[in-house]
């Protein structure tokens, strides 16, 4: 699924710079590229802990992917980021979830080696 990864980063860099071009101030398209590499991470994050051999790796990757969606969020709300969709004004935060999609189905399941207990 690199073709998901590849079409999404493509896509929010377009966005993005076209936002820091059209806007007054660059801060509306510097969010938007930052809320996507955090989204991009949170659903990254989120598969790998789900696939964790233990309990504890699966709570670090899970915290973790909510502190990055919280993140990619909080950027797009504060500085009120939006862009068109096919004639549809969305969001900011609906281009977060789209990156969060794109960060499950584009990450690869890792087969984690079991290290003997000490």
């Amino acid at each position: 699924m690199l073709i998901v990864s590849v079409a999404y980063f493509i896509a929010t860099t377009v966005i993005g710079v076209a936002q820091m071009l059209q806007m007054e101030t660059p801060w509306a398209g510097l969010s938007f590229l930052e809320a996507g590499l955090f989204a991009f991470w949170s659903g990254s994050s989120l598969k790998l802990a789900v696939f964790a051999p233990t309990g504890r790796l699966r709570w670090v990757g899970l915290l973790m992917s909510a502190s990055f969606l919280a993140i990619g969020a909080l950027a797009t709300v504060t500085s009120g980021t939006h862009f068109d969709a096919f004639g549809h004004d969305m969001p900011g935060y609906a281009w977060v979830i789209a990156g969060m999609l794109a960060g499950i189905m584009g990450t690869k399941r890792r087969v984690y080696l079991s290290l003997p207990e000490a």
